[in-house]
């Protein structure tokens, strides 16, 4: 128990604080931006939560448990430990998964700048119709 509690005490908040200020400086350094695309929303969100979790859930369970058994009362229930990392852990696998798959399109304010960009740079933006993409190009013989 009492690696638990250092466990979450020295590992587990500096990673959950770590991974939010990285997810941020990275979403505001990068092309993709924190609100120009749902994925990158979705993951903001779900990490604050998880950081949330951690400092306001999970580190205090882990203590009380810790308490518990120094005090020589009963080992806390697996399903209690267990459940803040199982929570933790899904939500970290299904923000990995986000990341690589990149799903759903951009936010109102993503295709906004990008109209915005492609009109400053002279291009065109518009999306290709599905019977363009779809028609193989033909030679006339």
């Amino acid at each position: 128990m009492r690696a638990m509690k250092l466990f979450a005490d020295w590992l587990l908040l500096p990673v959950a604080f770590l991974t939010l200020v990285s997810g941020l400086v990275l979403s505001l350094g990068t092309q993709w931006g924190l609100a120009r695309h749902r994925w990158v929303y979705v993951k903001f969100w779900l990490t604050l939560a998880t950081t949330a979790a951690t400092v306001f859930a999970l580190r205090p369970g882990v203590n009380s448990a810790v308490a518990a058994v120094a005090a020589g009362g009963p080992l806390p229930d697996a399903g209690d430990v267990m459940m803040g990392p199982i929570v933790s852990l899904s939500a970290y696998v299904f923000m990995t998964v986000i990341s690589v798959l990149k799903p759903w399109g951009p936010t109102k304010r993503g295709r906004r700048l990008r109209e915005a960009s492609g009109r400053r740079s002279g291009t065109a933006t518009k999306p290709a119709d599905s019977s363009e993409r779809a028609r193989p190009a033909r030679l006339n013989a």
